[in-house]
């Protein structure tokens, strides 16, 4: 029979890290954003709540966890997923064998505790093992859509494979690079070190890009550019960084911040130089990174959260995601 342990603090998390780890490996939908190094940086820098996460065990051996955080939100005690809203993917890591177990466990766990208003547990996949949770008389349980993500599944060569892309996307990228070549040649270059320009040029850039929008983009309306500087280097240290970039006239034009992983890319973040916009820097770095990720026979490139229309032109398809609610009856 499992057991349920709740985790109120930091240093007991940080030393669950080696076991959740393992957990994950044998995960089979396991993305970065749901490692222990994504989402133990996430708490440092944007957790200012109480640590609530649900620890499983059957014996001493760890069989599931879901690194959640209690916070007041429109007044209700609320319990929400480490990582959320600047991450993509944050399915619980619970081993296959154990989900209908650890979701008793689970229900029989909140229908005693008082300390609790409201779950809401976003981003999840959509055979997510939250769902086997059933209303009741103490919690009611919904399901929800989430925002869909996109992905490119790599068949084929990749002259093949372009080949079947919207002609007017090809026509676009072949008159973009023409007119940027009538001025200089645009350098194409991958980069697995967090180097500090090529950060900083990241950051600089998307919040260039956003800005002349009207609007602030994801870093500086989610204050995350501390988070991004740890975070990216900490991933480079692990060989899971990859920087697609785009040099112009001896300067970062765009740049592209993406995580392999498990044979898959995981396009995190992307910006372009706004002052050459007419230049289409960035699909024409689009293009040099899938024909990069053709050669170095990577399955697939994942455009992560949004729907896009250009995701498509790219040969994306979606993945459809939900969110589970949990509110406590009155």
């Amino acid at each position: 029979m499992l057991s349920l342990e709740v985790i109120g603090q930091f240093a007991e998390l940080l030393q669950l890290k080696t076991e959740w780890s393992q957990l994950l490996e044998s995960s089979p939908e396991v993305t970065p954003f749901q490692l222990p190094a994504w989402l133990l940086t996430w708490w440092r820098h944007f957790g200012g709540s109480e640590l609530h996460t649900f620890v499983f065990r059957n014996s001493s051996k760890l069989v599931g966890i879901i690194p959640c955080f209690r916070h007041e939100w429109e007044g209700k005690r609320q319990l929400t997923l480490l990582g959320s809203g600047i991450s993509d993917y944050l399915e619980p890591a619970i081993g296959e064998a154990h989900h209908a177990e650890a979701m008793n466990v689970l229900a029989e766990f909140l229908r005693r505790d008082r300390d609790w208003d409201i779950c809401n547990w976003q981003d999840l996949n959509v055979n997510t093992p939250l769902q086997l949770l059933t209303s009741g008389d103490e919690f009611t349980v919904s399901l929800q859509p989430d925002t869909d993500c996109a992905e490119t599944i790599f068949r084929g060569g990749f002259g093949q494979w372009y080949e079947r892309r919207p002609h007017g996307l090809r026509r676009n990228v072949r008159r973009y690079l023409e007119r940027a070549r009538s001025i200089g040649e645009p350098e194409f270059c991958v980069i697995r070190e967090a180097e500090p320009e090529l950060v900083e040029a990241l950051i600089a850039l998307h919040a260039a890009r956003w800005q002349k929008r009207g609007e602030s983009g994801m870093i500086a309306r989610n204050c995350s550019a501390l988070f991004l500087r740890e975070v990216l280097a900490s991933f480079a240290a692990r060989d899971m960084l990859r920087f697609f970039i785009l040099r112009f006239r001896g300067e970062v034009a765009a740049v592209i911040a993406a995580f392999p992983y498990r044979n898959a890319l995981f396009s995190y973040l992307s910006a372009f130089d706004p002052q050459y916009e007419q230049l289409g820097f960035g699909r024409i770095l689009l293009y040099y990174s899938l024909r990069h990720a053709f050669q170095l026979r990577y399955q697939s490139w994942n455009f992560l959260r949004g729907s896009e229309p250009y995701k498509f032109d790219w040969g994306a398809r979606r993945i459809p995601k939900c969110r589970v609610i949990v509110t406590r009856n009155a």
